[in-house]
């Protein structure tokens, strides 16, 4: 009996993981600057500077369901964590910072870390400590859920 299709794992591109990562550094920069400045601003100017925070942070779950077509192990962790992307009715919904904006600001510096630590693992290539790179891209995976559920529950 003839196999139509095989199953066999699809290599990751280390340079599209790379600018996927990047590009969600860049959101949430963006982001913490939003944030950092809506703490100083004014009332019309913070309502302002917080609907640019969401809609960075939307745009960084957006880069994050990309990165997770790519990674089968990152979308696995992120279902194990309970994250879902966002749908059509609660974009509707107008959102909230709940908590402390200095956690949200420590959360940001925090996963922005992790996706330079994944853009550095990404690209070392033919590294004789590849099991370590390997457990390590494991743990960041489950630190980067962990801290998204985190901000995502302040929203």
């Amino acid at each position: 009996m003839r196999k139509v299709f095989s199953r066999r794992s699809l290599a990751v591109d280390p340079a599209h993981m790379i600018t996927l990562h990047q590009e969600a550094i860049e959101q949430l920069e963006l982001m913490h600057t939003a944030t950092e400045a809506a703490e100083q601003a004014s009332d019309g100017v913070r309502d302002a500077l917080n609907t640019i925070a969401e809609n960075h942070w939307e745009e960084y779950t957006d880069i994050i369901h990309m990165i997770s077509m790519h990674d089968e192990h990152f979308a696995t962790v992120m279902k194990k964590h309970g994250f879902t992307m966002r749908d059509n009715e609660s974009a509707d919904n107008e959102r909230q910072f709940y908590g402390s904006r200095l956690l949200l600001l420590a959360l940001l510096l925090g996963l922005i870390r992790r996706h330079r630590r994944f853009a550095y693992f990404y690209g070392l290539r033919s590294n004789p400590m590849g099991d370590y790179i390997k457990e390590s891209i494991a743990m960041e995976r489950e630190h980067v859920a962990v801290m998204i559920g985190m901000v995502q529950n302040m929203m």
